[in-house]
């Protein structure tokens, strides 16, 4: 009985410490694996958003990838709210930039994954109370492992904009009142919403007024400012309600500004730099003070009211400056000029300033053709003047000219003649032709008159700014455009042909006032040459012709600065700069061929510098001979060298195949091919020994021949040894090339034995060489679908 209550009581025990013991173990895995998953939180990188709903955010997401040649395969978004991804980025199927963007129904109108910035980033437009939480970003490599991000999305709900009640309840905005001086303000300010709580405070300006807050409800807050007096110092002051919950964004204001009625205390009209001139607009200020609102300036000259004024009420709205915009004549010189200030909400509140207008002006100048002249009959060779007729107050105390905007004096030998208020020009030229104005001063300033344009009649003359170098080649017409300067312009146009072979007049052109065109085709080395055009109009024929140097045209310079772009494992991309095209339109052709054995692959023919060649073996080697060509010929080649890259996956996929190299398998083909005639060779000759050991003696000539034979091969190879010391070789040692030869030629005369055992030697070379073809076959099949 004790012993099984000792036994109990052991297993008992026993169990109480099993127990413990799971327990105790439950407790530290459960403990370890939450450190182990909290390890693993703390290693995904965070970053946090700051936004407000409604307003658009930026979850940034790192995608760039840790090697040159690896690339982005898949984007998934999650956020903590759902385990399904709410947006993904698919590229397995392509590039990244042809990757296909899924969106769940609650993203589809407002989320896209930006990846043409770095870092990329999903853009949400607008963000809803809904998004706040935490999104993760996992991005997939090709090569690379997957990474995580994450981006905590926090939201401020801001709240309403204040509005503001008067005493009467009424919501007030902008200006209110107006109030009189003395009255008592009271205005409340409401404010709604908001996430947190926010403070609402009453501000003149920059000052604080109040910062007690009343809450009415757990969404209403409401602030009451109270102002027992208002002074002359209120007038016009801003008084302003903010609401503000967060540090991010600029709190929410109403202001309003009170308007209070005041009556002018002074006016006055400001004479200080007073200038007035007859015909040039004049500014006058009129001042008045403490008026509001503001007072009613009007202006008189003398009974006369004048309407060309405008009001400018200063900062503190306690003054007025009204400006008359006034261009006075010589008839306003002595007449009164006044300003008049009225307050019409005030009773009696009209008050006057005024002054007498003293006029001054620039003298009035007036330019003309002498009156005896006709402007469109002026010829170079005419003598012409000018009339300068002034009106000044004070009078003017200097004359002057100006031709082109530059003054002019007298100068005889120019025919340039001054006097006074008159211009003489004697015998005109083109270079007198041109815009003339007449200047007076005073002391008030300086007068300037009208520009007159004297136009002088020329014959045609040669534009300067044209081309006069034309290239082209044989039978290749070739269009040459003569521009003149003519006065008329309605000029008669003729052509001619000149070089140190021929001269003869061209008919074969057309005209349009100053332009003429004319067509012209060298048929032979000889009719390249110069051109001339003349033209005549009413004044007469042009003294210096127009020529134009028709010279043969070049083949094109080769192509510039050639460079490989976008080479892939199938294509390689080819881009040049154009040199001179040689005076004609030039095109471009590339040439493709194999690095290895130089053979032609294909060729490409462009407009432009810029080719592509697709469909290539992978890490192969080419070489681009790039040439530019015209109706005259073919540029020099271009020549750079260039190879495909490796394919993906070529060397580390055990189940890829993989091509041999052409070099290796020949030099395959031609070891098997050794060891066989050797092999052959060896075994010919060792049966050739026995037969003339067992031939008879009566055949001692042949014998002797064979015997000759043999002593000849072996001084082909080791002097001195004997026959049997070369047929115990045979089998182990691989005799020289020389060696080999002979025997092979001997044998083919001898016996029927030998011919048979050439035959089975040479059954095996063709078997060698064509289990040895089936692997180069396929390379050279792939080269010509590839090229095809």
């Amino acid at each position: 009985m004790m012993r099984t209550f000792r036994t109990m009581k052991v297993k008992q025990t026993n169990a109480s410490l099993m127990s413990v013991l799971v327990w105790t173990f439950t407790f530290l895995f459960t403990a370890r694996t939450e450190e182990i998953l909290r390890a693993i939180s703390e290693m995904i990188p965070r970053t946090e958003v700051y936004t407000l709903v409604g307003h658009p955010a930026q979850l940034p997401c790192d995608i760039t990838t840790e090697f040159v040649n690896d690339e982005v395969a898949l984007v998934l978004w999650y956020n903590n709210k759902s385990p399904s991804p709410l947006y993904s980025l698919d590229a397995r199927r392509g590039s990244l930039r042809n990757s296909r963007h899924w969106r769940s129904d609650e993203m589809a109108s407002r989320a896209y994954f930006n990846i043409k910035n770095i870092p990329a980033y999903l853009a949400l437009d607008p963000v809803t109370e809904d998004d706040e939480g935490v999104f993760t970003c996992r991005v997939d490599f090709y090569k690379s492992r997957t990474r995580y991000q994450e981006v905590g999305v926090n939201l401020i709900v801001p709240p309403s904009k204040p509005v503001i009640h008067d005493e009467t309840g009424q919501a007030q905005q902008s200006l209110i009142g107006p109030y009189n001086e003395g009255d008592t303000l009271s205005l409340s300010c409401e404010v709604h919403g908001g996430n947190p709580q926010p403070n609402v405070t009453w501000w003149r300006e920059s000052v604080l007024l109040d910062n007690s807050m009343e809450i009415k409800s757990s969404s209403i807050v409401r602030n009451i400012l109270k102002i027992p007096s208002l002074q002359r110092h209120d007038l016009m002051a801003a008084f302003i309600c903010e609401a503000s919950n967060n540090n991010l964004t600029s709190p929410f204001s109403t202001s309003v500004t009170v308007d209070m009625n005041f009556r002018p205390l002074e006016v006055h009209l400001v004479e200080e730099g007073l200038h007035l001139s007859a015909g040039k607009p004049a500014e006058i200020e009129c001042y008045t003070a403490g008026s509001r609102p503001p007072a009613t300036i009007s202006w008189w000259k003398g009974n006369v009211r004048l309407m060309t004024a405008k009001s400018v009420v200063s900062v503190n709205g306690n003054a007025t400056t009204s400006i008359l915009t006034f261009t006075p004549n010589l008839g306003d010189n002595g007449v009164y000029l006044s300003c008049a200030a009225e307050n019409h909400l005030v009773p009696e509140s009209d008050m006057e300033d005024g002054i007498k207008l003293e006029i001054h002006y620039t003298p009035q100048v007036f330019l003309r053709l002498g009156s005896k002249l006709r402007h469109s009959h002026i010829q170079a060779g005419n003598d012409v003047y000018f009339e300068c007729n002034i009106r000044s107050n004070p009078t003017a105390t200097y004359i002057g000219w100006t031709f082109k905007g530059h003054e002019i004096f007298t100068n005889t030998t120019l025919g340039i003649i001054v006097s006074n208020q008159t211009l003489v020009l004697q015998k005109v030229q083109l270079t007198n032709r041109g815009h003339y104005t007449c200047i007076a001063t005073n002391s008030e300033g300086r007068g300037e008159s009208n520009s007159v344009f004297l136009r002088v009649q020329y014959s045609p003359i040669c534009e300067p700014n044209q081309e006069f170098i034309y290239r082209t080649g044989l039978d290749e017409p070739v269009r040459v455009t003569c521009k003149l300067r003519s006065d008329p312009p309605d000029v008669l146009y003729s052509w001619s042909f000149n070089n140190s072979y021929d001269n003869y007049e061209l008919f074969s052109f057309t005209s349009k006032g100053t332009t003429s065109v004319a067509t012209y085709t060298p048929k032979s080395k000889y009719e390249f040459g110069t051109l001339v055009c003349i033209g005549t109009n009413s004044v007469g024929t042009q003294k210096t012709p127009c020529t134009f140097e028709i010279i043969p045209a070049g083949i094109p310079e080769p192509v510039r600065n050639c460079s490989f772009i976008n080479q892939t494992d199938d294509g390689i991309g080819v881009e040049c700069t154009e040199g001179y095209d040689g005076g004609m339109k030039q095109q471009f052709y590339v040439e493709v061929e194999e690095s290895l054995n130089g053979r032609l692959i294909l060729n490409i023919t462009s407009s432009s510098p810029w080719f592509y060649v697709k469909n290539l073996p992978s890490g192969s080697s080419f070489m681009f001979k790039i040439y530019s060509f015209n109706m005259q010929g073919k540029s020099d080649p271009v020549v750079i060298r260039g190879n495909t890259l490796q394919a993906l996956g070529s060397r580390t996929d055990p189940g890829t195949n993989w091509t041999v190299p052409i070099n290796a398998i020949l030099t395959a083909l031609v070891s098997i091919l050794a060891v066989l005639i050797v092999i052959a060779v060896c075994a010919v000759f060792i049966l050739k020994r026995r037969l003339i050991k067992k031939k008879d003696e009566r055949e001692t000539r042949n014998n002797k021949m064979h015997c000759s034979n043999c002593e000849w091969k072996g001084s082909t190879t080791i002097e001195g040894d004997s026959k049997d010391s070369l047929e115990e070789k045979c089998p182990d040692v691989i005799p020289d090339v020389k060696y080999l030869e002979v025997p092979f030629s001997s044998i083919e005369k001898d016996s029927e034995s030998t011919k048979n055992s050439s035959q089975e030697v040479r059954k095996n070379i063709l078997s060698a060489t064509a289990i040895n073809g089936q692997s180069k076959k396929p390379f050279q099949n792939y080269v010509q679908e590839t090229v095809t």
